[in-house]
């Protein structure tokens, strides 16, 4: 899904799916600009990640996630917005330029009010198609999932999670 969508925008990146997170694992796939991660949504989680802190002041591109199912879309964009040096389509770089000095709600809303993006985000398989199976995970109709985006960004690790006001710090990073 990761992997159309970063076409679709024009972006040239390689998205792989990781099972474990350990050095060995995580080295076959340097450099690592971000991590997306899928959770099971749980409603009312509204204070910063254990371990973390809001970062108010986050210098970085970061929007809130204003429309149902567009989370994933969200993820990605958090994410190859903060990249430096990313080569962008066209239309990604004028949205881009256009967010910056945006409050993040509003900058939410230019993402998913962009028709090329929105067209993009509906061309990818239905949430229904990312198997779950074999995780032992509970079904019922109730279940909701959420991407959020785990990346290093001016010397932290961040999360960024469009539900939440702001970013999340969650501790140094060295290269």
């Amino acid at each position: 899904m990761f992997r159309q969508l970063l076409k679709a925008l024009g972006v040239p990146l390689i998205v792989d799916d990781l099972y474990s997170l350990d050095s060995a694992a995580l080295s076959e796939f340097k450099p690592i600009h971000a991590l997306v991660f899928l959770f099971k949504w749980v409603g009312g989680s509204e204070g910063p990640s254990s371990g973390g802190q809001y970062d108010t002041d986050f210098p970085g591109f970061f929007a809130h996630q204003v429309v149902n199912n567009a989370c994933a879309t969200l993820a990605v964009m958090n994410a190859i917005g903060n990249i430096p040096g990313l080569p962008k389509s066209e239309q990604l770089g004028d949205l881009s330029k256009c967010a910056v000095g945006m409050e993040r709600q509003a900058r939410g809303m230019g993402v998913t009010s962009a028709d090329w993006l929105r067209e993009a985000h509906n061309s990818l398989s239905p949430p229904a198609a990312i198997s779950l199976d074999g995780l032992g995970l509970p079904k019922t109709q109730e279940d909701a999932y959420h991407f959020i985006v785990y990346l290093p960004f001016m010397g932290g690790v961040y999360e960024l999670d469009g539900l939440k006001p702001n970013p999340v710090q969650h501790g140094p990073y060295e290269e």
